[in-house]
């Protein structure tokens, strides 16, 4: 079972173009605290775009104080040096710094998740309409009228390219409708 914090960082994890791979609590490792064997399980392992890897912990920050909790992050940060990984706390301070962040990725996902994936020539509607603005950002609202994509299937092409990376957005500073703004890095 999930704690709600795990869930957000799930969603911000899910949602990062330069993330290319992540499992969740991937591995079981032991290590001597106070010449005593521990073991504690990751919670998760991600794998960057450029190579780099990483296994994180998400805590509530007033279970850092903990002695057992101390103990699991001790033996995951003895783990992680031993072996050459980047280790990372987590804690409701960082994962839920941008609350706007989170809410349009959570309807971002249930409504990816309602319908068929967006098909190639719907992406290539919007690729197409978004390149002609170079370089400046469109609202959803004037790319939809321009689209003539059907609202929902819209919506969903939209999203999908949002958290695959293929469109850039102020999502995390506006609520995701008809006045977010969608642009593409060049």
């Amino acid at each position: 079972m999930f704690s709600d914090l795990e869930y957000e960082h799930w969603l911000l994890i899910e949602s990062d173009p330069n993330i290319v791979d992540f499992c969740e609590q991937p591995l079981k490792v032991t290590s001597y605290i106070n010449g005593k064997a521990k073991s504690s399980i990751f919670d998760i392992y991600i794998k960057y775009a450029d190579g780099k890897q990483e296994f994180r912990e998400i805590k509530y920050s007033t279970e850092l104080n903990k002695a057992n909790i101390i103990d699991q992050i001790a033996v995951q940060r003895a783990w992680c040096d031993e072996n050459g990984y980047e280790h990372l706390v987590q804690t409701e301070i960082e994962i839920r710094e941008n609350r706007l962040l989170l809410s349009n990725l959570k309807l971002i996902l249930k409504t990816i998740k309602q319908y068929d994936t967006p098909t190639d020539i719907e992406k290539y509607k919007v690729q197409k309409i978004v390149n002609e603005n170079l370089p400046h950002r469109m609202s959803l609202q004037t790319l939809l009228q321009h689209s003539k994509i059907v609202t929902h299937r819209f919506y969903l092409t939209i999203g999908w390219m949002i958290i695959n990376g293929e469109l850039q957005s102020n999502i995390s500073q506006s609520y995701f409708g008809l006045n977010t703004e969608v642009w593409i890095n060049e």
